[in-house]
């Protein structure tokens, strides 16, 4: 429509130059001049809805939490793009003031201003939906980080209360070479020599095992704890006979003495690990007899199950 009225009145342009019209049809070819006008203005008000809506998304994109890299990479084209609009804006405000008699061309430039201008309202809509895409996956990022911390805590007060509970069942036996510690989650009953064992035996002596006995009671109650117990001892070759061979063999033996006294007490055996260090895991380095006598030890140590925290993470 647009086109054949500026044809219209580029066709009386023509005849008013060779020769001259009745009031009449200069009224008419005025009325067409207005209607163009108003075309015009038309198409002013729909780059106006267009800036409003680039204000709108450019708001909206600053308030988003642009912390990563492919965001940032999407916010910088969409700088580009409002400046290319801005550039459209600026030609078709040019084009829109050009004469009259030059609106066959001018008709042809709003047509492809048009086009270029849908292309890139069409192009920004895209990259809103795509900011809002990469938002929600940061908001479910950030709820699974939540829920992961919540069973930490969870976790961390579950130790809490074990090593508690731990250290007052085994109150007795503070002063005989036993410790109750807790570190990186877990639980660590560590039990001299001298309390479970006579120097080069695994036989474990009534005292030391009242002492698992009573961690036992603990255990059975708790059935979410797995428990690892392992054998150490001092860095002196293993001078024995019968079947231990060396300290590889004692530690083990020692380890798997304690399994057993802790499966009397009711334990379920696929909570229970028993490994053996030999003397390449000291607390202590040294060759004086107190160091020594140190690392000569036997640690249960105690970990709450993560089956939760697990299934979470292989959903990620």
């Amino acid at each position: 429509m647009i086109k054949n009225r500026l044809v219209l009145f580029l066709t009386a342009g023509i005849i008013l130059s060779s020769s001259c019209v009745s009031t009449q049809k200069y009224e008419s070819l005025e009325v067409d001049y207005l209607s163009v006008s108003r075309d015009r203005d038309i198409l002013n008000a729909r780059l106006n809805e267009l800036n409003t809506e680039r204000a709108r998304l450019a708001a909206r994109t600053r308030s988003l939490e642009m912390n990563m890299q492919d965001v940032q990479s999407l916010k910088e084209e969409n700088e580009s793009l409002q400046k290319q609009l801005g550039e459209l804006r600026d030609m078709f405000n040019r084009t829109s003031a050009a004469r009259v008699s030059e609106s066959s061309g001018m008709t042809r430039q709003i047509q492809r201003d048009q086009e270029e201008l849908q292309r890139r309202e069409d192009e920004l809509k895209t990259r809103k939906a795509e900011l809002e895409r990469m938002q929600t996956e940061m908001e479910e990022r950030n709820r699974r980080l939540i829920e992961l911390e919540g069973i930490l805590a969870r976790k961390d007060s579950v130790v809490a209360a074990l090593r508690a509970k731990v250290s007052d069942a085994l109150l007795g036996f503070a002063d005989k070479g036993l410790t109750v510690t807790q570190k990186n989650g877990k639980v660590y009953v560590s039990m001299d020599e001298k309390l479970l064992f006579k120097s080069g035996s695994y036989d474990i002596d009534p005292q030391g095992a009242a002492a698992i006995k009573e961690l036992g009671n603990v255990l059975r109650a708790n059935a979410d704890i797995n428990v690892m117990i392992e054998g150490h001892t001092d860095d002196v070759p293993y001078r024995g006979k019968g079947d231990l061979k060396d300290n590889w063999d004692l530690s083990v033996k020692r380890a798997t003495t304690v399994v057993r006294v802790l499966l009397q007490s009711g334990i379920d055996g696929k909570r229970v690990i028993a490994s053996g260090h030999a003397e390449f895991a000291p607390l202590s380095t040294g060759k004086a007899p107190v160091v020594r006598q140190k690392n000569r030890r036997t640690e249960i140590i105690l970990t709450p199950k993560l089956d939760e925290l697990f299934s979470i993470l292989e959903s990620n």
